[in-house]
């Protein structure tokens, strides 16, 4: 097999082959800010789009009394996160349904809040993504997300050399917020100061703090996730996802890229 064979391997590649339960950057503190900025509690219906494996919706019913529905295209995630919500008894206030977040299967105007777990730029046209969580919240509700953004002004071949070893496309901010008005959204603000810092990009395992991204796996997980790297995509794979691994986190220290948070109201 040579590299033109070989999967593209990046960074959220890696994550998905370990099989190893891990947070966006910014872990369970932007997940508290986001419940804050939208003014959670026990009398709010919300969405999780791109619900991954839940963590996000779970930790909104179990620290805040929410009603929530996780959506994901993805019926592995929707398997494990029903799962979690399952074992510590709290199936009744989380449900997990597979679908898609550029076709919702809900009417207009059912829930409080809107949120994502993992980026609503991974589906094909994250416009769509936010056009749709906007027709199904409340008018004067609060939409509020978590992305990747650039912090600098690059060169389009620099900007596409980093997507390719990251697996994802951040965007300007300024696109965002483009794009959440356009949905339908206004009195929109952004943080991401606070969320940029690097070492909240490996700050990502819900079951221990990590001080380096060298560290997100331990020796174990990543002799289980080379192996299997090895035996799927061999040499030309392991040389590639090391790659792709050091290019993304330079990227992260030379503070290229960093995350947000984008709140709005829809009108």
């Amino acid at each position: 097999m040579n590299i033109k064979e070989t999967p593209a391997l990046t960074l959220e590649d890696i994550v998905g082959i370990s099989d190893v339960d891990t947070l966006p950057p910014g872990g369970f503190a932007i997940t508290r800010r986001i419940a804050e900025l939208s003014g959670m509690d026990k009398e709010k219906k919300v969405l999780v789009g791109v619900s991954h494996k839940g963590h996000q919706a779970i930790f909104y019913a179990q620290n805040y009394g929410a009603r929530v529905i996780g959506v994901d295209s993805n019926p592995y995630m929707v398997e494990k996160a029903a799962e979690k919500a399952q074992k510590i008894d709290l199936s009744e206030m989380v449900q997990f349904l597979h679908g898609d977040a550029q076709n919702l299967p809900f009417p207009n105007d059912s829930f409080d809040i809107v949120t994502n777990e993992w980026p609503v730029r991974i589906p094909a046209d994250p416009q769509k993504v936010l056009d749709e969580m906007l027709r199904v919240l409340k008018k004067g509700q609060t939409a509020v997300f978590r992305e990747p953004i650039w912090l600098k002004k690059l060169p389009p071949e620099e900007k596409e050399n980093i997507i390719e070893h990251y697996g994802t496309a951040p965007f300007e901010h300024e696109e965002w917020l483009e794009m959440l008005k356009k949905a339908g959204a206004a009195r929109i603000e952004i943080e991401f100061k606070e969320w940029s810092r690097p070492e909240l990009f490996w700050k990502v395992r819900p079951d221990r703090d990590v001080e380096h991204y060298s560290q997100i796996f331990t020796a174990t997980e990543k002799m289980f996730t080379a192996k299997r790297i090895m035996v799927s995509f061999g040499k030309e794979g392991m040389m590639r996802a090391g790659e792709n691994e050091k290019v993304f986190y330079e990227a992260v220290l030379d503070g290229k890229i960093g995350y947000c948070i984008i709140k709005g109201i829809k009108i």
